[in-house]
């Protein structure tokens, strides 16, 4: 998940992304696509926790979630997941390893994330509260869907552009491209994979008390499928408290929807809600920072 360089979100000093490593965590099996590979990471909450001078750092996070259809009805989820990461950083830059899996109890069925490896160089300051940090990682088939769609390996390049005009208030801008390398473009139903994707988040962090945030998470996708022309347009929107009620461990309740700007069915500006039904998933989660 998320990674450093933020305001703080304690008294004590600054904390990393931690919460939103829980957010990829409570994404219903719909919103996969979206949340999944960003498996992430607040950057803001996760970099405030990480006051340790040591090379070392990671995280272990686990998340109950659930939307809110009757469990006897088809739609219904609820699921345990849990995820990690474990860095090496130096004056280099640093190195992050992070992965997880997911049990799902209404249908009986569990499965891992792809991991994702990833190096990052060391941050650069722009002016007065502005800075940068770019990102290059992999994100390696260990799912089971990739290992049964045969994806070789997904590329994926970013960048970081946070603004931090205080200790209390948190920003940051995320451009992002992945590319899959799946051995066929096709499944053997005739299915088109997805050959690239471009995503841009956007964060916003709010410690409005000492050990209290409010998190506010967008992120804007569009995936194109091989052997198409058209993108897939897509929109993931969350929202989450959480409390750091002991050293470096916080707990944090939330709620994320997927959607589109546009659907074939419903019109336009009619694709996404606030709230959806169809697509909300609310998420209780608690994260220990190493």
């Amino acid at each position: 998940m998320p990674f450093k360089n933020s305001p703080c979100l304690s008294a004590r000093g600054c904390t990393q992304n931690r919460i939103t490593a829980a957010i990829p965590i409570a994404c219903i099996t719909l919103a996969s696509l979206i949340c999944a590979p960003v498996m992430a990471d607040n950057e803001n909450v996760a970099a405030a926790i990480d006051s340790s001078s040591s090379h070392w750092s990671g995280y272990l996070s686990a998340t109950a979630a659930s939307n809110t259809f009757a469990q006897s009805e088809p739609s219904s989820y609820q699921a345990l997941s849990g995820n990690g990461r474990i860095a090496y950083r130096d004056d280099w830059g640093s190195l992050r390893l992070s992965s997880g899996g997911e049990v799902e109890l209404h249908h009986n069925q569990s499965y891992f994330y792809d991991t994702f490896l990833e190096y990052r160089p060391p941050s650069k300051k722009l002016i007065d509260a502005w800075s940068y940090i770019g990102s290059a990682g992999v994100f390696l088939p260990t799912s089971h869907t990739s290992q049964e769609n045969k994806l070789r390996a997904a590329p994926r390049i970013a960048g970081y552009l946070f603004y931090r005009p205080s200790k209390n208030w948190n920003f940051y801008l995320s451009p992002r491209f992945k590319y899959n390398a799946y051995k066929y473009e096709t499944g053997r139903q005739g299915e088109h994979f997805v050959e690239h994707q471009i995503d841009l988040l956007a964060d916003a962090t709010w410690q409005f008390i000492d050990g209290w945030y409010l998190d506010v998470n967008g992120s804007y996708g569009m995936a194109k499928k091989f052997n198409t022309s058209r993108y897939d347009n897509r929109f993931t929107m969350s929202e989450e408290i959480g409390w750091e009620f002991a050293q470096n461990w916080v707990a944090a309740i939330g709620h994320n929807n997927t959607g589109s700007f546009y659907d074939p069915e419903r019109g336009p500006s009619k694709g996404f809600e606030f709230y959806d039904k169809r697509s909300s998933v609310f998420y209780l989660s608690i994260t220990k920072y190493l």
